[in-house]
């Protein structure tokens, strides 16, 4: 088997096995909420929490600052050069540790009045340390492209996890069954990555031979961080204008469009860095990957989104009935996970070949126009309480989508006019699947329980995605099943004829 078919059957086992990992631990998430926010917490505690726990996929980046993109990405690997990354990272990991236990719980109370939130961080923020058992590891079997193993791993440590906030929120302990879930997640995440691919840093410190990792490592750590900071701080914002009530109701919008979507891209994320990352210097080759993932991530978000987007209402009474006052928000933030969807895909591109100071621009981009919308939203629309802010996603996420599109056409040498013609025929199918499934929601309403109209509209949506997908572009279930035997799927990616340009800005490394 030549190198190009081996790594895109590679691409399609791995985009497989994340796809099962990622729908059980969609499932598994939303099972748990809706068992501890049904029986065991109310409105008000769900929002208070949602003010700790926006914090934690900052937490998250910040555990290793980059450095496991950096070992994914380089070539040059040595047991000295990976000792050192990861003793520099254990040091930072260990600053921030503090500094977080120093701060959190004033800087908490001095806000919201609730020094609580500022523990749950300071627990979860343990985390900071023990990640450095396993992120070597794990960067390690991604750079292999052994994600069956990463998926079982991440199954295991998602049952944990669901285990733990179902059984300490059973158990009395309230919101924090919120911490000490996840923390489940990454004792068992640590054990796993060790016993599938044992790894102990040598007792080395080299920091000029480490130098190149870091300077990468932090550039796309900084875009991370970034990211997760403005996706994730219209939640606090909420929290402060409206309270924790409104930052319930805004909370539960969120988990059910914007955290799924996340969790259903990150099937085509996690494959999309690696795999760009050994396409970097082959222009063509890029550019079709790029079309494949877009297309494939637009199938998988705008089929959710457009699903939610009908029938929010049916949504929120039959899988959250205390939260009724969130079905606006819910559609709002559905729009503009179409956006989305595709921004996402950008980011490991970048990254990829080379470029992470370019995500760091558009993150950067984002990081302060939408807070600044957020709060100006809120401000001026505060008669329409935590609406205000969802609408502040409508009007500011748009620049910032601009602004990814223009870095990634330039760093491809190509036209955005293009890009989005060669995919807009998916997404004209799913608008078209939901305007079907609008008018059969219609004439469904009065009479009949939400649970029906919920169902009607899934299926509707689906069937009728499928059937265009089917006879307009050439999907079909034929192609997931293509991608499960490891083979590859031309129909993903077809000829974009890429405009000359003189050649894609990639590092040699």
């Amino acid at each position: 088997m030549s190198e190009q078919k081996r790594i895109a059957a590679n691409v399609n086992r791995g985009l497989a096995w994340i796809g099962v990992a990622s729908s059980l631990v969609g499932i598994l998430d939303l099972l748990a909420l809706l068992i501890v926010t049904r029986f065991f917490i109310s409105t008000e505690e769900y929002g208070l929490s949602r003010l700790g726990i926006w914090i934690y996929p900052i937490l998250d980046q910040a555990t290793d600052l980059g450095l496991s993109a950096a070992v994914i990405q380089r070539d040059d690997h040595d047991d000295a050069t990976i000792s050192t990354v990861f003793w520099i990272n254990l040091m930072m990991a260990g600053a921030l540790f503090a500094l977080l236990a120093l701060t959190a719980p004033f800087a908490a109370n001095a806000l919201f009045g609730e020094p609580i939130i500022g523990y749950m961080m300071v627990a979860y923020g343990s985390k900071l340390l023990w990640q450095n058992v396993y992120f070597i590891p794990v960067a390690m079997m991604k750079r292999e492209l052994r994600f069956k193993e990463l998926s079982i791993i991440r199954i295991f440590a998602n049952l944990a996890e669901f285990g733990g906030k179902v059984g300490f929120a059973w158990a009395g302990f309230g919101i924090w069954c919120f911490v000490l879930g996840p923390l489940l997640r990454v004792l068992v995440t640590g054990i796993g990555a060790q016993l599938r691919h044992p790894w102990r840093p040598k007792f080395v410190f080299r920091p000029r031979d480490a130098r190149e990792y870091v300077t990468f490592g932090l550039n796309t750590s900084a875009s991370q961080i970034l990211f997760y900071f403005y996706t994730n701080v219209h939640i606090p914002i909420v929290g402060y204008f409206f309270g924790p009530a409104a930052a319930g109701l805004y909370g539960i919008a969120n988990e059910i469009v914007l955290e799924p979507i996340r969790i259903i891209s990150a099937v085509i994320v996690d494959v999309a860095f690696p795999t760009f990352a050994r396409l970097r210097h082959e222009r063509e080759r890029l550019i079709g990957q790029l079309v494949s993932f877009t297309r494939l991530n637009l199938i998988t978000v705008m089929l959710y989104s457009a699903i939610v987007f009908v029938a929010a209402p049916d949504v929120i009474a039959v899988l959250f009935p205390k939260y009724h006052g969130a079905e606006d928000a819910v559609r709002i933030l559905g729009a503009v996970a179409i956006l989305r969807s595709v921004s996402l895909m950008i980011p490991p591109l970048l990254d990829g070949i080379g470029h992470p100071n370019r995500t760091l621009v558009y993150t950067a981009t984002a990081a302060v126009v939408l807070p600044i919308v957020w709060v100006i939203s809120a401000i001026t629309l505060r008669q329409l309480g935590f609406m205000s802010v969802a609408i502040g996603w409508g009007i500011g996420y748009p620049v910032a989508f601009a602004v990814l599109i223009w870095l990634a056409m330039s760093s491809l040498g190509w036209s955005w006019v293009a890009y989005f013609r060669v995919v807009r025929g998916v997404a004209a199918c799913l608008i078209g699947a939901g305007l079907a499934a609008a008018g059969v929601h219609f004439f469904l309403l009065g009479g009949v329980p939400p649970w029906v109209r919920l169902l009607v509209t899934s299926i509707t949506v689906t069937a009728v995605a499928g059937v265009l997908l089917a006879y307009t572009q050439g999907l079909s279930l034929r192609t997931a099943r293509r991608a499960l035997r490891g083979e590859a799927v031309p129909e993903l990616a077809p000829d974009v004829a890429p405009t000359p340009s003189d050649d894609i800005s990639v590092p040699k490394s």
